[in-house]
């Protein structure tokens, strides 16, 4: 027992230190660097999103449907992004003259 809560306070000890040391990392680059946390987030969700193929996991009203692949063009926000779909030859999918929808990124998944 005394191993467990010893061991579960020094996992505790060192999340806490890396907490710290990373705050401590975005505050240098925003005050030495002058780069914004916004602008680091920006980048952040660009490294994991932008360009990278996705799987829509529930149905649009737009008339897409859940399963369709697309690709990320744009991030809007961190909780929207244009995406276009691909058919299943590898066409662009155009719906009411539009190429590019916005989705959110909550019904979206990157595909492996």
């Amino acid at each position: 027992m005394i191993e467990l809560i010893s061991e579960l306070i020094v996992e505790w000890l060192i999340m806490g230190i890396c907490t710290v040391i990373h705050s401590l990392y975005d505050w240098i680059k925003g005050k030495i660097l002058r780069i914004p946390k916004v602008e680091v987030e920006r980048k952040r969700l660009e490294k994991k999103w932008l360009y990278k193929k996705i799987l829509l996991i529930k149905n649009q009203e737009n008339g897409l449907k859940k399963g369709m692949t697309g690709i990320v063009m744009e991030i809007i926000d961190k909780k929207t992004l244009f995406v276009e779909f691909k058919d299943q030859k590898g066409g662009v999918i155009e719906l009411n003259g539009e190429l590019t929808f916005q989705i959110r990124i909550n019904q979206i998944k990157l595909k492996n």
